[in-house]
C-alpha cells in the first residue's frame, strides 16, 4: 500500500502543472514580461541552488529554516532559492558599471520554502519581481509603487498599497502608511505590500535595501518588489 501510494502522489506543497494549468501559467507570465519590458526592465536569470555561506549574515532564524539545505558531492553547503533578492544582488554586484546606472531588472521564477507553521501552504511559490539599481531618490521609490500598482490593474484588479519607513508625503498619494514591526532582513528604509479585496495576505512586497548590493562588493542604492504570481492570478 505504500509504494502504490507514493507512486501517485507528491511531496507536500508541490504538484505538476498540466496542460490547461501550464498554458495558462505562460499566458501570465508574458503579459507580466510584456509589462515590465515596457517600462524599460531587461531581464536576468539565476540558478535554482547557490552556496549557502555568502547569505548567512543576512538571512533571518526564520528564513533559514525555511529554506531547504544540504551538503553536495563536494562537501560545499549548498541552499535551494527561497528568495531572489539576495541572488540578485550577489549576481550583479560584480559587474555592475556606474556609468550605465540606473540599472532596472526583472526576474521570475520558484523558490523553494518549507513553511512548516503554514500546513497546506505551497513549497513550490512562482515569482517574478523587478528592481531598480542605483537611484536613491524619491522619485525612483514612486516609480516602483506606481508600476506594482499598474500590474495589479493589468490583471483587472484594485491595488491596495501599505508601506512604512519612509517619511515622504509624496508616497501617501499612491500608498496608505502603516506602523512596521515585523524584522527588517536586508531592508533600509521604505518597505510595502500590495494587496486585493478577497485576500488577507499580500500578492506583492518589496521596498528599498540600500546596503544589500554593499555586502556583494558594490555600493548602490538598490529598491524593487516581488509578486506571487499565483496570490494576484488565481
Amino acid at each position: 500500500m505504500i509504494l502504490i501510494a507514493t507512486k501517485f502522489r507528491y511531496p507536500t506543497g508541490v504538484r505538476p502543472l498540466l496542460v490547461d494549468e501550464t498554458a495558462r501559467r505562460r499566458r501570465i507570465e508574458s503579459r507580466f514580461v510584456a509589462l515590465l519590458e515596457d517600462a524599460g526592465f531587461a531581464e536576468v536569470l539565476l540558478p535554482i541552488i547557490d552556496y549557502a555561506e555568502p547569505y548567512a549574515s543576512i538571512a533571518t532564524n526564520d528564513a533559514k529554516r525555511q529554506s531547504y539545505r544540504f551538503v553536495d558531492r563536494d562537501g560545499e553547503l549548498v541552499a535551494i532559492r527561497s528568495d531572489f533578492t539576495p541572488m540578485v544582488a550577489r549576481a550583479l554586484a560584480p559587474a555592475i558599471d556606474e556609468a550605465h546606472l540606473p540599472l532596472r531588472v526583472f526576474y521570475r521564477g520558484d523558490v523553494i520554502r518549507c513553511e512548516a507553521s503554514r500546513l497546506g501552504t505551497n513549497r513550490e511559490i512562482f515569482q517574478i519581481g523587478a528592481e531598480i539599481i542605483g537611484d536613491d531618490s524619491i522619485d525612483a521609490d514612486v516609480k516602483v509603487l506606481q508600476l506594482a500598482a499598474s500590474i495589479v490593474r493589468a490583471f483587472g484588479k484594485e491595488p491596495r498599497i501599505v508601506f512604512s519607513g519612509s517619511s515622504s508625503s509624496r508616497l501617501e498619494s499612491i500608498a496608505t502608511r502603516f506602523d512596521e514591526d515585523e524584522d527588517p532582513r536586508y531592508y533600509t528604509g521604505l518597505r510595502f505590500r500590495v494587496y486585493i479585496d478577497g485576500r488577507r495576505a499580500p500578492v506583492a512586497q518589496g521596498g528599498r535595501y540600500d546596503n544589500l548590493y554593499g555586502r556583494f562588493g558594490a555600493s548602490v542604492p538598490a529598491i524593487g518588489f516581488t509578486f506571487t504570481v499565483d496570490d494576484l492570478c488565481e
